[in-house]
């Protein structure tokens, strides 16, 4: 599927929504008003529904996201670059094609950093306005006020992660703290009405501190607790920690040392690690976290004429990723040291990514219009080695360009690869947001 930008403008998105298809839709209409349009597909790409609706002057899509047959989308209203507390909320049923607004108070003044829903309930996390703090804010449904997770006495924190137990109608929130000049995580759980219900130090021990925090909802009152660990003693990130969590306790604290090229940098120094990410299929929970260290260079510069030499942030050399697939209890149950070709950037962020394809692994990330896969066992037998291809087909003479290239697994083994491309050739320089349908094989 291709959409034109001069048509259908250069904020257009989609999100996947497992068997049910995907949607896509963006913001149109003149300076003085603003129609919001939801475009509908099945996984065959046959239009199926389509959906228009006016929204007040100067909102904007803030955030969305997809859970149990619904997608929920998220407006709020931008005034001279600060945004007000007015927002709308969008609802609509991926199975009856049904869709309702609800126009919300109480938005919070900075940016949203992740959303999640399980109705009746909406969360998402944001900044607050000077972006040196975050908060958890609940949207119950018929309701149309948004209220902030309150925490009598708390010190300053950072929302780390969060989730929602839908069976038993609670809410986990992990928060990181700093105490010393250190991280501190603790947990809060709360039900559906922002009443607390237990706060809970993370365990630790005499020589090691968890440092960040990641969440899967496993069972009623079941929670898979991740991040990564580091000593007291010199702060080096040596590894990644499990810890599970039922209504206020935990189980066994389980240290998951890297391998020792994740740890010491070849210039003496120790790495620097992400947060990491997880992601669960069943009865496996993938947890990643990557490596990367600051690089700096020699690089000419003038003053009055005179050429010398500054050492100069050049970007962050990213090395490698630790892949590691627990069971439900945070036993081990596979790991491996993926490592990277050659990525230099200059802002921090995630790349590799994990698909469950039947009984393998496979391992992918894509930068610009280069795609890089590798499929392995439980063994950890390569079954398709690591390699890296162009995923369109470019010359010195191709007149296409590709920015933004990104692959999201959809439904088993099909993925959705989505971009802009751009006619380098054309006397209008036409742009195209792209949507292709891959299959793993």
């Amino acid at each position: 599927m291709e959409f034109s930008t001069d048509l259908y403008g250069d904020n257009i998105t989609h999100m996947p929504c497992d068997s049910n298809g995907l949607c896509v839709f963006y913001l149109s209409g003149p300076e003085d008003s603003t129609s919001f349009n939801l475009l509908h597909f099945d996984r065959n790409f046959q239009q199926v529904h389509n959906l228009q609706f006016r929204i007040p002057i100067y909102q904007e899509m803030v955030s969305f996201t997809y859970d149990n047959n619904e997608l929920v989308i998220l407006f709020q209203e931008k005034i001279k670059k600060k945004k007000s507390e007015l927002g709308t909320l969008l609802r609509y049923n991926c199975v009856s094609k049904v869709s309702d607004t609800l126009s919300v108070k109480g938005m919070p003044a900075g940016n949203i950093i992740s959303i999640k829903s399980a109705t009746p309930l909406l969360l998402f996390s944001a900044y607050s306005a000077n972006n040196k703090q975050s908060n958890l804010y609940y949207l119950y449904q018929g309701d149309n006020f948004v209220h902030p997770l309150h925490i009598p006495d708390a010190i300053a924190y950072q929302v780390e992660d969060f989730g929602i137990d839908s069976a038993a109608r609670h809410v986990l929130v992990a928060l990181n703290s700093t105490l010393d000049n250190h991280p501190f995580i603790w947990l809060c759980e709360t039900d559906y009405q922002q009443n607390i219900l237990t706060l809970t130090e993370l365990p630790d021990t005499l020589s090691y501190r968890c440092e960040s925090l990641c969440m899967t909802h496993l069972n009623s009152c079941q929670w898979l607790l991740a991040g990564t660990y580091a000593t007291r003693k010199n702060n080096a990130t040596l590894g990644v920690y499990t810890l599970p969590y039922h209504m206020g306790t935990f189980d066994s604290l389980r240290l998951h040392p890297y391998a020792a090229i994740s740890v010491v940098a070849p210039n003496n120094a120790t790495y620097t690690h992400s947060p990491g990410k997880i992601t669960r299929y069943g009865e496996q929970i993938a947890f990643i976290t990557e490596t990367f260290q600051p690089e700096y260079r020699d690089r000419p510069v003038y003053y009055y004429g005179v050429m010398t030499y500054e050492y100069s942030f050049y970007g962050y050399r990213y090395r490698n990723a630790d892949v590691h697939v627990f069971n439900p209890d945070g036993t081990d149950a596979w790991y491996y040291n993926f490592p990277y070709d050659d990525i230099l950037t200059q802002n921090t962020g995630t790349y590799l990514n994990i698909a469950f394809i039947r009984d393998m692994y496979l391992l992918y990330y894509t930068r610009s219009n280069n795609m890089t896969t590798m499929l392995t066992n439980a063994n950890t037998d390569i079954i398709d080695s690591k390699r890296s291809s162009t995923i369109f087909p470019e010359t010195p003479n191709s007149a296409i360009s590709y920015d933004g290239t990104r692959i999201t697994q959809w439904y088993g083994d099909y993925f959705l690869v989505s971009g802009y491309k751009r006619n380098t050739k054309s006397s209008r320089a036409s742009t195209t947001y792209f949507i292709q349908k891959l299959w793993y094989r």
